[in-house]
């Protein structure tokens, strides 16, 4: 038998097999179809933090800190934000009453940067990291690891071999 080639040397649509079910692979009977259960519902407290972001209209953009910290601090940013204080008017102040407000309560090394548009790159203590919006001032809070300072030996104590 010869088949019809066309000017191209490929087959001519009339020799498409006739019965397309042949060429579709048949799914097999004996696996059973994969169900996907539905994911798990966030804890409760994760709820409550959602609601008061959206009371607040506060926007959690990323967090690595605890649920209890995060919410102190998003409450004190709208509040410095509502504040008519003449004092605290500039992004600047703000973020020097926050980054006060959690080295009183938290331990020191923490830094806060607010404003309209800034880019950053930071390394942080783990469980100390928090980036919101509140209205269109965004804040980054974060805390770094505090290391002691260790005290060079003083030169007295050094033996210098003078030759």
């Amino acid at each position: 038998m010869e088949r019809q080639r066309s000017y191209n040397g490929r087959r001519n649509i009339d020799e498409r097999p006739k019965n397309l079910s042949q060429c579709r692979l048949q799914r097999s009977s004996s696996l059973p179809p994969v169900a996907r259960a539905p994911p798990p519902p966030p804890p409760s407290n994760q709820l409550k933090l959602a609601a008061m972001a959206i009371d607040l209209n506060v926007r959690l953009r990323s967090a690595d800190m605890p649920l209890a910290m995060q919410e102190r601090a998003i409450r004190r940013a709208r509040a410095l934000v509502d504040a008519n204080n003449p004092g605290i008017t500039k992004p600047t102040q703000v973020a020097m009453c926050l980054k006060k407000e959690f080295d009183a309560l938290y331990g020191p090394a923490w830094h806060c940067i607010v404003g309209k548009s800034f880019g950053s790159f930071v390394t942080h203590a783990g469980g100390g990291f928090l980036y919101f919006s509140v209205d269109k001032l965004c804040f980054l809070l974060f805390k770094t690891e505090v290391r002691p300072l260790v005290k060079p030996p003083s030169l007295h104590r050094l033996k210098i071999n003078n030759a």
